[in-house]
């Protein structure tokens, strides 16, 4: 008798638990439908200000993506001179051995 009378307990507060689902579910939808016709209208309002906001997040996205690719560039060219500097005076080295090789063979043409 005990078992069944838990059972019918789990049952019952089952079904409280089911039939307060259903309901807050209902009165959920009937707000829904209710403030709907609001939520139109607040949404026309404002349709001009996000209209307004999506132009002015473009320009500045534009705006923004120059001023960064212009960083890029110049951080790019500050690395490579940073690079290719240390490097002057092996070059240098290398063209003037270039010259004394050049100087000591013939020339191909007469």
């Amino acid at each position: 008798m005990g078992v069944a009378l838990a059972a019918v307990v789990v049952l019952g507060g089952l079904a409280v638990v089911a039939a307060a689902t259903v309901a807050l579910l209902l009165l959920r939808a009937i707000v829904w439908v209710v403030l709907l016709p609001f939520r139109l209208a607040f949404s026309l309002l404002l349709l001009p200000l996000f209209i307004l906001k999506v132009i002015l997040l473009a320009v500045v996205g534009v705006a923004l993506f120059a001023l960064l690719a212009a960083a890029g560039v110049l951080l790019t060219v500050g690395v490579l001179l940073g690079v290719l500097v240390p490097l002057l005076p092996v070059l240098f080295v290398v063209g003037l051995v270039w010259l004394l090789i050049r100087s000591a063979r013939r020339p191909a043409v007469n």
